[in-house]
């Protein structure tokens, strides 16, 4: 290894791969919940076209109950995987503090408790 390799610091996400990896997939999930919500609204956008168009009665009926439903639907689910990801998140980030400190605190009280050799005895 080089100098400059043992000098740089370690960054966070090589320090706590699985907080990082919680994160990294919470971005992936906030995607997927934008995309649901955007359909959400384009689905809303469908349901009120639908009443400006001369469809008979229990079509048109049909067919905003359906898109109301669908964008209520696709909302909901979006808006829970969300929320599911973020507390899953927050969670990671609080457990990884916790052994971050415990980690810490066993360690130091790990070099106080270590015995002191003795010296050989000469035969």
């Amino acid at each position: 290894m080089s100098e400059h390799e043992l000098d740089r610091p370690v960054l966070w996400r090589e320090a706590h791969p699985d907080a990082y990896a919680e994160l990294k997939r919470t971005w992936g999930v906030i995607g997927h919940s934008s995309v649901l919500m955007v359909l959400s609204l384009s689905l809303i956008g469908t349901s009120l076209t639908l009443g400006f168009l001369h469809l008979p009665g229990w079509l048109a009926t049909v067919a905003r109950l359906g898109t109301s439903a669908a964008a209520v639907g696709c909302g909901v689910v979006g808006l829970w995987r969300l929320i599911r990801a973020l507390f899953r998140s927050v969670r990671a980030v609080i457990r990884t503090r916790r052994r971050g400190v415990g980690g810490r605190a066993q360690g130091a009280a790990a070099e106080d408790t270590q015995p002191e050799t003795a010296p050989a005895a000469a035969s």
